[in-house]
């Protein structure tokens, strides 16, 4: 029997540290299990999420955009590709990825938190804010994902402020910690 950690090991590992706030030590396991399994679009994802958190958000977005080619199933990846862009101010890029997600069920927390973005991205925040709290409602699987969009809708203006004020909420956003 060996030894050796296997990918699935390092994954478990790394997700361990990172919640132990080690991004230093999730890197190394991510990196390793990636050494083993090279075209795993979960792991890819979790590196990603790490440079994010650590500020690095152009590694983050072109390793969320490989993950996604192996995997474009990876809903929460996708929501977190778009918000990168959007904090990079890259409309085009951020409405592309975003996309497949309107395109899910009614039912489906990402369809409303990628209809939110849309809104948010055209200067409509009383439908972008009413749009993430309906994804935010649906949600009750992913906690630090609700708490992004809160950020979001907290930043957003009052309904009473003009509605030309668009895109305030992108630098307090970026500013944030935008990687869950």
């Amino acid at each position: 029997m060996s030894t050796d950690l296997d990918a699935e090991e390092l994954k478990f590992l790394a997700m361990g540290a990172s919640r132990a706030n080690s991004p230093e030590q999730a890197l190394v396991y991510l990196k390793h299990a990636l050494q083993a399994a090279p075209e795993d679009g979960e792991l890819l994802y979790l590196l990603a999420a790490e440079h994010a958190q650590l500020g690095m958000y152009d590694r983050a977005a072109e390793e969320m955009t490989r993950a996604l080619a192996l995997r474009p199933d990876m809903y929460t990846a996708r929501l977190q590709l778009g918000l990168l862009h959007l904090g990079a101010a890259r409309v085009d890029a951020a409405t592309d990825t975003l996309r497949p997600l309107t395109n899910l069920d009614a039912n489906n927390c990402f369809h409303h938190f990628a209809l939110g973005l849309e809104h948010l991205m055209r200067d409509r925040f009383s439908a972008c804010r009413s749009a993430l709290e309906q994804g935010i409602a649906l949600n009750n699987v992913n906690a630090p994902l609700n708490g992004d969009m809160r950020k979001i809708i907290d930043a957003l203006p009052d309904d009473s402020v003009a509605e030309n004020e668009g895109n305030v909420w992108l630098s307090a956003y970026r500013q944030d910690d935008a990687s869950h």
